[in-house]
Protein backbone atom coordinates (compact mmCIF):
# COMPACT_ATOMS: atom_id res chain seq x y z
CA UNK A 1 0.00 0.00 0.00
CA UNK A 2 2.89 2.38 0.65
CA UNK A 3 3.87 2.40 -2.99
CA UNK A 4 0.39 3.30 -4.24
CA UNK A 5 0.78 7.10 -3.89
CA UNK A 6 4.12 6.89 -5.68
CA UNK A 7 2.63 4.75 -8.45
CA UNK A 8 -0.33 7.10 -8.71
CA UNK A 9 1.92 10.14 -8.96
CA UNK A 10 4.14 8.43 -11.54
CA UNK A 11 1.14 7.45 -13.66
CA UNK A 12 -0.16 11.02 -13.52
CA UNK A 13 3.30 12.34 -14.44
CA UNK A 14 3.54 9.93 -17.39
CA UNK A 15 0.13 10.99 -18.70
CA UNK A 16 1.06 14.63 -18.25
CA UNK A 17 4.36 14.20 -20.07
CA UNK A 18 2.63 12.43 -22.95
CA UNK A 19 0.15 15.29 -23.20
CA UNK A 20 2.94 17.91 -23.25
CA UNK A 21 4.76 16.08 -26.02
CA UNK A 22 1.60 16.03 -28.12
CA UNK A 23 0.69 19.61 -27.22
CA UNK A 24 4.07 20.87 -28.42
CA UNK A 25 3.38 19.17 -31.77
CA UNK A 26 -0.17 20.34 -32.42
CA UNK A 27 -3.18 22.23 -31.06
CA UNK A 28 -5.11 20.82 -28.13
CA UNK A 29 -8.20 20.32 -30.32
CA UNK A 30 -6.30 17.69 -32.29
CA UNK A 31 -5.15 15.67 -29.26
CA UNK A 32 -7.17 12.65 -28.17
CA UNK A 33 -7.34 10.75 -24.91
CA UNK A 34 -6.31 7.60 -26.73
CA UNK A 35 -3.14 9.25 -28.09
CA UNK A 36 -2.16 10.48 -24.64
CA UNK A 37 -2.83 7.12 -23.00
CA UNK A 38 -1.01 5.14 -25.68
CA UNK A 39 2.01 7.44 -25.66
CA UNK A 40 2.20 7.13 -21.86
CA UNK A 41 1.83 3.34 -22.05
CA UNK A 42 -1.65 3.07 -20.51
CA UNK A 43 -5.17 2.45 -21.65
CA UNK A 44 -7.93 5.05 -21.86
CA UNK A 45 -9.53 3.84 -18.63
CA UNK A 46 -6.36 4.73 -16.74
CA UNK A 47 -6.47 8.25 -18.20
CA UNK A 48 -10.04 8.69 -16.94
CA UNK A 49 -8.97 7.79 -13.39
CA UNK A 50 -7.07 11.09 -13.34
CA UNK A 51 -8.78 13.43 -15.80
CA UNK A 52 -12.26 13.99 -17.26
CA UNK A 53 -10.90 14.78 -20.72
CA UNK A 54 -7.97 16.43 -22.50
CA UNK A 55 -9.16 19.90 -21.49
CA UNK A 56 -9.34 18.91 -17.83
CA UNK A 57 -5.74 17.69 -17.99
CA UNK A 58 -4.72 20.95 -19.68
CA UNK A 59 -6.55 23.07 -17.10
CA UNK A 60 -4.97 21.16 -14.21
CA UNK A 61 -1.51 21.68 -15.71
CA UNK A 62 -2.08 25.40 -16.15
CA UNK A 63 -3.43 25.66 -12.62
CA UNK A 64 -0.37 23.84 -11.26
CA UNK A 65 2.05 26.17 -13.04
CA UNK A 66 0.13 29.27 -12.00
CA UNK A 67 -0.11 28.01 -8.43
CA UNK A 68 3.67 27.73 -8.26
CA UNK A 69 4.05 31.25 -9.62
CA UNK A 70 1.49 32.54 -7.07
CA UNK A 71 3.35 30.88 -4.19
CA UNK A 72 6.60 32.46 -5.37
CA UNK A 73 5.05 35.92 -5.69
CA UNK A 74 3.02 35.81 -2.48
CA UNK A 75 5.49 34.09 -0.18
CA UNK A 76 8.77 35.38 -1.46
CA UNK A 77 8.50 38.44 -3.64
CA UNK A 78 5.77 40.36 -1.84
CA UNK A 79 7.16 39.50 1.58
CA UNK A 80 9.92 42.11 1.54
CA UNK A 81 9.79 45.87 1.88
CA UNK A 82 11.69 46.56 -1.33
CA UNK A 83 11.87 45.04 -4.77
CA UNK A 84 15.24 43.82 -5.91
CA UNK A 85 14.21 43.50 -9.52
CA UNK A 86 17.32 41.59 -10.58
CA UNK A 87 16.90 39.05 -7.80
CA UNK A 88 13.14 38.77 -8.08
CA UNK A 89 13.12 38.50 -11.82
CA UNK A 90 15.63 35.71 -11.44
CA UNK A 91 13.07 33.80 -9.38
CA UNK A 92 10.34 34.35 -11.97
CA UNK A 93 12.54 33.45 -14.92
CA UNK A 94 13.90 30.44 -13.03
CA UNK A 95 10.38 29.20 -12.50
CA UNK A 96 9.55 29.79 -16.16
CA UNK A 97 12.71 27.87 -17.02
CA UNK A 98 11.42 24.87 -15.05
CA UNK A 99 8.55 24.75 -17.52
CA UNK A 100 10.85 25.38 -20.47
CA UNK A 101 9.27 24.36 -23.73
CA UNK A 102 5.78 24.73 -22.34
CA UNK A 103 5.70 28.33 -21.15
CA UNK A 104 6.18 29.98 -24.57
CA UNK A 105 3.52 27.71 -26.02
CA UNK A 106 1.09 28.41 -23.17
CA UNK A 107 1.62 32.16 -23.42
CA UNK A 108 1.29 32.15 -27.21
CA UNK A 109 -1.62 29.74 -27.63
CA UNK A 110 -3.77 30.36 -24.57
CA UNK A 111 -4.54 34.04 -23.98
CA UNK A 112 -6.25 33.24 -20.68
CA UNK A 113 -3.02 31.71 -19.35
CA UNK A 114 -1.09 34.91 -20.07
CA UNK A 115 -3.82 37.02 -18.49
CA UNK A 116 -3.93 34.82 -15.38
CA UNK A 117 -0.14 35.01 -15.13
CA UNK A 118 -0.27 38.80 -15.41
CA UNK A 119 -2.84 38.96 -12.60
CA UNK A 120 -0.48 37.06 -10.33
CA UNK A 121 2.54 39.26 -11.13
CA UNK A 122 0.67 42.60 -11.18
CA UNK A 123 0.73 43.10 -7.38
CA UNK A 124 4.54 43.29 -7.57
CA UNK A 125 4.33 46.17 -10.01
CA UNK A 126 1.54 47.85 -8.11
CA UNK A 127 3.40 47.71 -4.83
CA UNK A 128 6.95 48.46 -5.87
CA UNK A 129 6.93 50.33 -9.18
CA UNK A 130 3.60 51.95 -9.98
CA UNK A 131 2.47 52.97 -6.49
CA UNK A 132 4.84 55.89 -6.05
CA UNK A 133 4.89 57.03 -9.66
CA UNK A 134 2.10 59.61 -9.18
CA UNK A 135 0.06 58.28 -12.10
CA UNK A 136 -3.68 58.42 -12.67
CA UNK A 137 -5.56 55.11 -12.73
CA UNK A 138 -5.67 54.95 -16.57
CA UNK A 139 -1.94 55.73 -16.69
CA UNK A 140 -1.25 53.02 -14.11
CA UNK A 141 -3.14 50.50 -16.22
CA UNK A 142 -1.09 51.37 -19.30
CA UNK A 143 2.22 51.16 -17.42
CA UNK A 144 1.18 47.90 -15.73
CA UNK A 145 0.28 46.33 -19.10
CA UNK A 146 3.54 47.58 -20.61
CA UNK A 147 5.63 45.91 -17.92
CA UNK A 148 3.61 42.69 -17.80
CA UNK A 149 3.39 42.18 -21.55
CA UNK A 150 7.04 43.04 -21.98
CA UNK A 151 8.12 40.66 -19.24
CA UNK A 152 6.08 37.77 -20.61
CA UNK A 153 7.23 38.51 -24.15
CA UNK A 154 10.86 38.64 -23.11
CA UNK A 155 10.64 35.39 -21.14
CA UNK A 156 8.83 33.68 -24.00
CA UNK A 157 11.37 34.85 -26.58
CA UNK A 158 14.26 33.83 -24.34
CA UNK A 159 12.83 30.36 -23.70
CA UNK A 160 12.13 29.92 -27.42
CA UNK A 161 15.81 30.42 -28.25
CA UNK A 162 17.65 28.09 -25.86
CA UNK A 163 21.31 28.85 -25.40
CA UNK A 164 21.05 32.32 -26.94
CA UNK A 165 21.91 34.00 -23.64
CA UNK A 166 22.28 33.10 -20.00
CA UNK A 167 19.57 33.80 -17.47
CA UNK A 168 21.86 36.39 -15.84
CA UNK A 169 22.36 38.19 -19.14
CA UNK A 170 18.61 38.23 -19.77
CA UNK A 171 18.02 39.83 -16.38
CA UNK A 172 20.87 42.34 -16.87
CA UNK A 173 19.49 43.29 -20.27
CA UNK A 174 15.96 43.85 -19.02
CA UNK A 175 17.08 45.77 -15.95
CA UNK A 176 19.41 47.96 -18.03
CA UNK A 177 16.93 48.70 -20.80
CA UNK A 178 13.56 48.81 -19.02
CA UNK A 179 14.38 50.12 -15.57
Amino acid sequence: MKKQPQVTEQTRANLTQAFWELYLERPIEKITVREIAERAGYNRATFYLYFRDVYDLFEQLEDEILSQVRVLVDNRLLAGDTLDFSCHMGFIVGLAQRFDGYMPRLIASDPSFGERLKQIIAPLLDRFIIRDAGLSEPEQEVVREFYLSGLLGAISAWLSAPGSMSINRLIELIVAVVL
